[in-house]
Formats: structure tokens, sequence, C-alpha cells
């Protein structure tokens, strides 16, 4: 089964940025501090020099360093407090406290034992107290996954667990939908969603969500498997939003490896979504027609060729076992368009109604050429007549080259890429299309 055309035109992909604010990357911040106070010690021997006798997160200190408001849990612009109590009065050595998000540093002291009533380190009793402290300039991301290591003398003593939760009455974190696409567009929607890519293409993961304030997004890129950390890319919310598009992209240096592939995306430290692309080698069957008007490379099973008959000049590339399409027409307009005639002919065209397009058909992008370029691109899509495609449109001394590639609508995903290579093969030869028209 065929499809029929008129006179038709070509799409593509539009771009643009994310909304939410990229995290300022400040750096952390901790210090040391007296604490003139005894808390009651609970006995937890260490095979080390030094012994942690208690540990004690708190949201502030005293006026004489004690902890105030004992928590292990956090907001993200809280200044997180570690309050150590050490058995006895160890006069030698270092003490060094690391804290951690994962495996990642955000920050570390050391303590010489040395400095004991020297301002930085006091004894009172028995025992001695020290206490250190993180924050972030522009907050601590949200996570479970935070730790302060203590080591004494570069040998760990104990490993101590804290949380970051988003703050009292931000907009709950949820993802709506994601997909993987060739492009987004000014308003974050993507465009011409596929799973399969080629190895030149970038690759973009357009998501909608709704986020609080401080709440976090980060896309991890796999390829073969293996995590490319020069990918890696997290965005952060400024404030609450409902609704809000973003998007991630990547391509790595040297392109993508055939094969499959995978971004996870996480939000707030926890995965919540992971996805599967395919990349390939375009494989086009070249192809110039015997009149040497025009060359195309086109996908392999668009293998049903006919050269058309009627008015102008065209070629039709059927594909097997689908209702997918190929179409390629030339036709003479009189006369060499001006720049004012081609625009005012580019403004009313439209493919709405069309042989072989329904009235429902919607334009996805179109684009034209700058001065002297006669050339109108278009991508499409009509419910109507189940079809997705793209149409390309250009003027050149009088004769009009129409190329338009469309499939059924759950084809595009899959067959897009195919398309979109084939239409960067197209080439034709203004001369030799006016000599076979004028036959």
């Amino acid at each position: 089964m065929k499809r029929s055309y008129a006179i038709p035109i070509l799409a593509v992909a539009v771009l643009l940025a994310a909304t939410l604010a990229c995290g300022s990357g400040a750096e952390s911040t901790m210090a040391p501090t007296a604490v003139p106070t005894e808390p009651p010690p609970t006995d937890t021997p260490h095979p080390t020099g030094v012994e942690i006798l208690e540990h004690t997160f708190a949201h502030d200190l005293d006026d004489e360093g004690g902890p105030v408001d004992p928590d292990t849990e956090f907001v993200p612009d809280d200044t997180v407090y570690l309050s150590l109590v050490v058995k006895g009065r160890p006069k030698e050595g270092v003490v060094t406290t690391q804290f951690y998000i994962h495996d990642e540093s955000i920050g570390e002291v050391e303590l010489d034992l040395r400095d004991v009533n020297e301002g930085v380190i006091f004894s009172f009793g028995e025992n001695t107290y020290m206490n250190f402290w993180v924050s972030k300039d522009d907050g601590l991301p949200i996570s479970q996954a935070y730790r302060a290591d203590v080591y004494y003398e570069d040998e760990l003593i104990d490993s101590y667990t804290f949380s970051v939760v988003p703050p009292a009455g931000a907009t709950p974190a949820v993802l709506q939908e994601a997909t993987l696409a060739r492009d987004v567009d000014d308003d974050y929607n993507p465009v011409e969603p596929s799973t399969t890519f080629a190895p030149d293409e970038k690759v973009f993961l357009v998501a909608q969500a709704d986020v609080g304030t401080y709440t976090w997004l980060r896309a991890e890129w796999y390829v073969d498997g293996e995590l490319d950390e020069e990918g890696t890319k997290r965005i952060t919310s400024d404030e609450d939003k409902t609704d809000v598009g973003l998007f991630f992209s990547y391509l790595p240096d040297g392109g993508w490896p055939e094969g499959e592939h995978q971004v996870a995306l996480i939000m707030n430290d926890e995965e919540i979504g992971r996805y599967d692309f395919t990349v390939r080698e375009l494989a086009l069957v070249p192809f110039e027609d015997p009149e040497g008007v025009f060359a195309i490379s086109y996908p392999p099973d668009f293998d049903d060729i006919e050269e058309g008959s009627g008015g102008g000049y065209a070629y039709t590339f059927d594909a097997s076992g689908s209702l997918g399409i190929i179409y390629v027409y030339f036709g003479d307009v009189g006369q060499a368009l001006t720049d004012e005639q081609w625009n005012n002919f580019a403004e009313d065209y439209s493919l709405a109604g069309v042989s072989g397009f329904g009235e429902d058909t919607i334009e996805l992008d179109r684009k034209l050429g700058g001065t002297g370029s006669h050339v109108l691109y278009m991508e499409v899509e009509s419910e109507e007549k189940d079809l997705h495609g793209l149409a390309w449109v250009e003027e050149n001394d009088g004769i009009l080259a129409v190329v338009v590639m469309i499939v059924p609508i759950d084809e595009w995903p899959a067959r897009g890429a195919d398309l979109r290579a084939s239409l960067e093969t197209f080439k034709w030869w203004p001369e030799a299309a006016q000599a076979v028209l004028g036959e």
C-alpha cells in the first residue's frame, strides 16, 4: 500500500537549556573548636592509641562549645557539628576528621594533640574534648549517605553517619516523565524521541518533574556498561517548582561506540530511572537516478523504487512491510524566485490537507534558510493519517526540489535516525533537473 503526495517539506530539531540552577560548587568549610563541657562518657575501646568515648552530631554549639540540639538529620543550609569525647589526655599524635558524601570528600581537618589547652583542643578532668563542623555555601546536597571518618595517625578509629533532608515545607520531589530524544525545544519538550542513535549524535534525556528547594538531579551515562564520569552533570533547584522541564545531554569525545548504553537519572541521591539506548552505524544504500538529477542514500528496506509518472519528475522509495516512504519530486515553477517571493511562498506553505497528509497535520519544527538560501525545513505529524516525518523544499533557478520522508508514528522512534541520516545525503543538480523537465 502506497501513499500519494503533492509538493511537500522537511524538519529537524531545536535546542535549549535547562530551567534548574546549577550548584555554585562552593568549597566546604570545616573548623575545630574548644569544648569546655564534659558529657558522660560511654566506653568504646579501639585498638588504636586514641579511644573515642562519645560522639554527638548537633545543629549548634553553646557558648562553652557544647553540642546544642543533638540530631543526625539536617537540612541543606545547616552547619553540621560533630563533638567528640576522647578518653584520657593523649599528649601527641594527629586526629583527622574527614566528611564524605558516599566516597566524595567534602572537607577535612587535622588536629595535633600537642595543641591541647592551646586554644584548639581542651582537656577537662580525665578526658579531652574537640569539635569539628562542615557546611557548604550553596547547601549540602540532600542525601542519606553522609559520614564522618575519624582517624588517629592515619588509622581509622570509627565512622559516624548522618543525613541531609529537604527543608520543611519544600515541594516533594517527583519525576513525572523522562524521554530519550535527539534534542529539546524552547518549552523543554523532547524533539524526535528515540532509543536508537548514530555514533556522532548527542543523546538528550528530557524530563518533567516537581522539585523543591535544594532538590538536585544528576545524569550518569554508562558506555558499554561502564560509568563515563565526563558525562556526569548535576543541576539543583533554587526554589519550589511544579511541572518544570529539564534535560541532560551527552556525546562522548570521539563519539559513541556501537552497542547498548544507558543513562541513569538520580534525584536527591536516589536512582529514579535508568534508560537504555542503542548506538549503531546507519547502513544506507546509495542511489543516483539515471538522468543525473539527484543522489540519495536510503535505508536498506526502502528498496521498492519506482520512477513517478505525470507532472514533474519524481521517485518513490517504499519500505518493505511498512507504510514508510521516501518521496523525491522536482518541478518547474516558471521563473527564479526572489527572496521576497520565496519568503511569501514559504510563509503560506503548509502540508495540512495536502494529498497524503491529514487536515490535522501539525508542524513540530520549521526552519528557513537565510538570505539567498531558498530552503524550508519541517517536521510534521498527523494522527489522522498515522504519519510522522521530515520534509525539505528547496528552490534554485526556478526549479523546486522536494523530499518527504515519513513512517507510521509508532515506527518513528526506531526509524528517525535512519531517515535523518538519509536526508543529509540528498544532493541535486538544477541544470540536470531543468533539462529533464524541459523534455
